[in-house]
């Protein structure tokens, strides 16, 4: 008999994807209702995608999402594992971006107030003596059921059909790291199954010009690129896949530029 999942956050973008996965290899799964999160019965293998980003405008939300909740399944629930998902965000201000290094943070400056908080949820499910909850860090993901999402690119493929227009409202040399969820999911599956360690970074080897981006978006679509606010830059910090390519020979694809002239 084939393991049994149980997905929270099977509605969003990285859960619907996980669930294409589970159909598509014939596994057994459980879908959670909205709001329900402490069961009777073992969970099997769970995979924790809940979380909006949108800490500034909806603070409560964001906390319950990523903390409260996970607090909830973590610890009223009984099951075989636990895949926290994490984010890559964590090493915004770090030289260094292995798994092992220790995480810089400003309390002082809002645009830490997600990482403290998945900082934080981290550490709940690692401070367990469970070496079967795990926790992957994600760069920032496209693919399948990607055009409603919120964030960034997305954003900018869908106003370059509606509008017409994007706007890019940070320096345009910012860089940012993109990975296929095609490439992510088989290798969250092979970490759920059987690695060395607790936590893994997940992202690709490149990382984008938001310039770059916008003008493959306009290749697509003819939309107008406005720039806007080119003193603020930011750049992700190169992020250090040689653990998942050690242990699990990850190659991630090199096909972000074909998605975006296809989108």
């Amino acid at each position: 008999m084939k393991k049994k999942f149980t997905i929270f956050g099977h509605s969003g973008f990285l859960g619907k994807n996980i669930v294409d996965f589970l159909e598509k290899n014939n596994f057994r799964y459980f879908l959670p209702k909205r709001d329900k999160y402490v069961f009777k019965k073992n969970l099997g293998n769970v995979i924790y995608c809940i979380g909006t980003d949108d800490i500034h405008k909806n603070p409560l939300e964001t906390i319950n999402s990523n903390l409260y909740r996970l607090s909830q399944v973590l610890e009223n629930n009984t099951f075989k594992s636990f895949l926290f998902t994490s984010t890559t965000r964590v090493y915004l201000g770090n030289k260094k971006t292995m798994e092992v290094d220790d995480l810089t943070v400003n309390s002082n400056h809002k645009t830490y107030a997600f990482n403290l908080l998945k900082i934080a949820s981290e550490n709940l499910c690692l401070s367990k003596d469970n070496k079967n909850i795990k926790v992957v860090r994600l760069s920032n993901l496209y693919g399948n059921y990607f055009r409603n999402q919120i964030y960034l690119l997305p954003t900018l493929l869908r106003e370059s059909k509606k509008k017409g227009k994007i706007s890019i409202n940070i320096n345009k040399n910012s860089k940012k790291n993109y990975v296929n969820v095609d490439d992510v999911i088989p290798l969250i599956f092979k970490i759920i199954n059987k690695s060395k360690y607790r936590i893994y970074n997940i992202a690709s080897n490149k990382s984008y010009s938001l310039d770059f981006i916008a003008k493959y978006i306009k290749k697509n679509s003819n939309c107008r690129v406005l720039y806007k606010n080119q003193q603020i830059k930011y750049h992700e910090p190169k992020i250090d896949i040689n653990r998942v390519k050690k242990e699990f020979k990850f190659i991630p694809k090199d096909n972000f530029k074909d998605f975006l002239l296809k989108k």
